[in-house]
């Protein structure tokens, strides 16, 4: 139900009860498409997985599932059935209980398939039309590897980013993940970015992929410090403010992922870190002194992709850090890239 290029689980209840509802009227359903595993016969679901998990749910067979055994709601057609689960249907109204048991499924096969690349292709050419992928759900298509499976495992139980995208289950739309590769990126290859983000972030999953046995220790390292970071910034600047703009009186109301940028690359250093957890004043006066520059200001709400913009948001929170005496990183712009002179 869930290989690496699949989406996570994105449906609310009223939509898994309007595929119920659907189904009880007769109305068509779109296909199934899976492949067939040629060694032992089973099968990988490459488009309906939404569907799929939707009935195994109402039918109270996913088990550990927060939706298993869900009752239905905001049906419009059949709105007697409005608040009852499976159990309840098959009590009250049997032969609707028998209409979604007996409805078929049209099923599309894919046999023998030589390798991931093809299903990849397939997900994505069935996902691309009227649902938009959101760039890191494309991301998880179009570039498997061992990288990105470990990513996307890895996100789905760290206590920072379910912290910062809060819920009973992972974001659905892989924000958490897009965050996380957006960190290790300017970690890693900062001085390679070149104004275009998605073809960085792009590149930074690729490169990671084929390089992941060298590369995986480099990576624990930089999530172990985005955690410890995190933690730092909240110690700082609240939940209330943790990555949002200063507006000179208020912290804005929403998280500000280039404000992310600037006060996690800064973290790398670890008198910085330090400062987080034991000057915190002189830490978030820093920022606010930061917020008032005209060219922080901008990299921040403005522009934010370019190269520019991006060493704007991070060099000038870092000198403000450097004039209240804390440890900080240095950096450069030669040429249009970002030379990281200390760390």
């Amino acid at each position: 139900m869930s290989p690496d290029f699949q989406r996570r689980e994105a449906w609310t209840v009223k939509a898994k009860s309007l595929l119920v509802e659907s189904i009880l009227l007769n109305f068509p359903v779109p296909a199934v498409t899976l492949a067939e595993r040629r060694d032992n016969s089973t099968f990988i679901v490459v488009d309906g997985k939404q569907r799929l998990t939707t009935l195994t749910q109402f039918l109270g067979e996913l088990h550990g599932s927060q939706f298993n055994e869900f009752k239905l709601s905001g049906l419009t057609q059949i709105t007697r059935l409005n608040g009852m689960s499976y159990k309840d249907i098959c009590l009250q109204y049997p032969k609707d209980a028998s209409v979604l048991e007996n409805y078929p499924i049209r099923t599309n096969i894919i046999r023998g398939w030589k390798n991931d690349e093809v299903l990849f292709s397939v997900f994505h050419r069935l996902n691309s039309g009227s649902v938009k992928l959101s760039p890191q759900e494309l991301r998880q298509s179009l570039r498997p590897g061992k990288f990105i499976s470990f990513i996307s495992a890895y996100c789905e139980e760290s206590p920072a980013l379910r912290s910062i995208f809060p819920g009973s289950e992972p974001d659905f739309r892989m924000r958490d993940v897009e965050l996380a590769i957006r960190f290790i990126s300017l970690a890693l290859f900062i001085s390679e970015y070149a104004g275009d983000l998605k073809r960085h972030l792009d590149t930074t999953v690729q490169r990671l992929n084929d390089e992941w046995d060298v590369r995986k220790n480099d990576v624990a390292k930089i999530l172990a410090r985005m955690e410890d970071g995190y933690q730092a910034s909240v110690n700082a600047f609240g939940l209330s403010g943790v990555y949002r703009k200063w507006n000179g009186t208020n912290w804005e109301a929403r998280t500000n992922r280039a404000v992310f940028d600037s006060i996690m690359f800064v973290i790398l250093n670890d008198g910085a870190l330090k400062a987080f957890n034991v000057d915190k004043l002189k830490v978030v006066d820093a920022f606010k002194a930061a917020c008032s520059v005209p060219a922080f200001r901008d990299a921040v709400e403005k522009t934010t992709k370019t190269t520019e913009a991006l060493f704007a948001r991070i060099n000038v929170f870092a000198e403000e850090l450097t004039k209240a005496g804390i440890d900080a990183p240095q950096l450069s712009l030669v040429n249009n890239r970002i030379v990281v002179v200390k760390i």
